[in-house]
């Protein structure tokens, strides 16, 4: 197994959505509230009646009264009658609003709710991973990050439309056997009632541990192609500053030329040239050394 020690100071991911949902829903999920995602409950949002009878407060009846009292103690011939109408439309409007805007945001916020509880299997959060299995994913979600953020991805020396499919579905995959782990050790005892219930919870716990070190490999190997790309992009970043020394090599041969022998000027320019080659090979090397790692992550993972 590899070293732990720092990747006990890793983040766990707060969120880690399913790459086969469409765009859509994992924006919204992405931009849902921590306890929407926690417990995703439409009924628990109220029933949307309770909004269209908003309106219907002891202070707006109250109002509603005092205004049909002071009209009907004007005159017939008062010129507040003129203004009954005009102020019977603004109070019908005024209610309207009070009921749908509320109401309208409460169905909206019931039928996202209706949605993210549908997909609820299909996203992990932190909290629903026990220390050991979060810091798993965590490790897996910093080794896929540190890929996607080197040179050699972004120039598309690693087969960047591959990489962007393949890497969120391995990760995808770790969190759901993580989550799937954290279920079961949660509901096994500590410790055993008896001594014919001990048995059977050691070997119960010998294969909750064998489960965990098979999703560390898948782990691992995610580390080891993340550690493969550094060392390729460290080359890519060496080849790619002898290119820009290389590219002045014409001046610089011009330059030795007026001041030494041709001969020793080509010399010179020569040993540039081999450096450069030298990096180049480095480069291929580190660089084939990393696909492999890549090819390894898609073969079959023994059970």
């Amino acid at each position: 197994m590899k070293d732990t020690t720092t990747s006990s100071q890793l983040v766990v991911p707060r969120l880690t959505i399913s790459p086969d949902l469409p765009a859509v829903t994992q924006e919204m999920l992405r931009t849902a509230k921590p306890l929407e995602l926690r417990d995703p409950d439409p009924a628990g949002s109220g029933s949307v009646w309770r909004f269209l009878a908003a309106p219907l407060r002891r202070d707006t009846l109250i109002v509603c009264a005092g205004a049909v009292a002071f009209y009907n103690g004007a005159g017939p011939n008062s010129p507040i009658n003129d203004l009954l109408w005009p102020a019977v439309g603004i109070g019908a409007t005024w209610l309207v609003l009070m009921t749908s805007v509320p109401a309208a945001g409460h169905l909206a916020t019931r039928n996202r709710l209706r949605r993210i509880q549908e997909v609820r299997e299909q996203y992990v959060l932190d909290a629903d991973l026990v220390p050991a299995a979060g810091q798993l994913l965590a490790r897996a979600d910093h080794a896929v990050a540190a890929v996607r953020r080197s040179k050699v991805h972004r120039d598309d020396h690693l087969d960047r439309q591959r990489n962007d499919v393949v890497l969120p579905a391995k990760v995808w995959d770790i969190a759901e056997m993580l989550r799937s782990y954290s279920r079961v050790e949660r509901s096994t005892p500590t410790t055993a009632t008896g001594d014919e219930a001990r048995p059977v919870l050691d070997a119960h716990q010998a294969v909750l541990q064998t489960a965990l070190e098979g999703i560390e490999r898948r782990v691992t190997a995610l580390e080891t192609y993340a550690e493969q790309t550094a060392q390729a992009d460290l080359r890519y970043t060496e080849l790619l500053q002898i290119q820009q020394i290389s590219a002045t090599g014409s001046e610089l041969l011009e330059l030795l030329a007026r001041s030494v022998s041709d001969d020793l000027a080509v010399t010179e320019i020569d040993g540039l040239t081999t450096q450069a080659a030298t990096v180049a090979d480095a480069f291929k090397t580190a660089l084939a050394q990393a696909r492999d790692s890549a090819h390894a992550l898609t073969a079959p993972t023994a059970a």
